[in-house]
């Protein structure tokens, strides 16, 4: 007992919220006529990060609601939505700098790790129906402040071609790429 008691607890486990900005930047390739139209959105949920003990690596998961805002534009110019409504799951593994002189104070980061989007809506009626899970890898950079306060920034690269039927003879591939600007607070368990 005397032995757990002296124990250093390195580790630091900590839960919280994130919310960001959005801004798709979904490519449409082999649709003839057809082009994808991006617009901003945005996303929040709960996250939780492990910082392993002694070092700069760290692991996060969160759970978010995320606005995907890409239209699908017919020849004739006519909007129409597809799925942009997602529970997006990323888990990122970060590697943060512990600046000596402002240790408690700031440690800039870098993450990457993959994504998933989990397809809330349906596709409505237009020739383009999307998986209902889309993988995706996150790369960013952002700031831990005050060790309770990260900022990040970060961009997302679809994998796979999200397409899983089109009504047309073609054969088009989606990428549901996008940019994201985030802030998370989080808290000590």
């Amino acid at each position: 007992m005397a032995l757990c008691t002296t124990l250093k607890a390195g580790a630091q486990l900590r839960y919280g919220f994130r919310f960001s900005g959005e801004f798709a930047s979904a490519s449409l390739k082999g649709a003839d006529g057809y082009a994808v139209d991006n617009k901003s959105g945005f996303s929040g949920g709960l996250a939780l990060e492990y910082q392993m003990p002694s070092n700069g690596f760290a692991v996060d998961i969160a759970a978010l609601y995320t606005r995907y805002n890409t239209r699908l534009k017919a020849p004739e110019g006519r909007l129409s939505s597809f799925g942009r409504n997602f529970i997006e799951v990323p888990v990122h593994f970060k590697y943060k700098f512990w600046l000596k002189p402002v240790h408690e104070l700031a440690a800039p980061f870098i993450y990457a790790g993959p994504s998933f989007l989990f397809r809330l809506d349906h596709d409505g009626s237009i020739p383009l129906a999307t998986d209902r899970v889309q993988p995706g890898w996150d790369v960013g950079i952002g700031f831990d402040i005050v060790n309770f306060i990260q900022i990040s920034g970060g961009y997302r690269f679809g994998l796979g071609n999200a397409v899983n039927s089109w009504a047309l003879q073609q054969e088009p591939v989606l990428r549901t790429n996008g940019w994201n600007v985030a802030a998370a607070i989080l808290f000590d368990f």
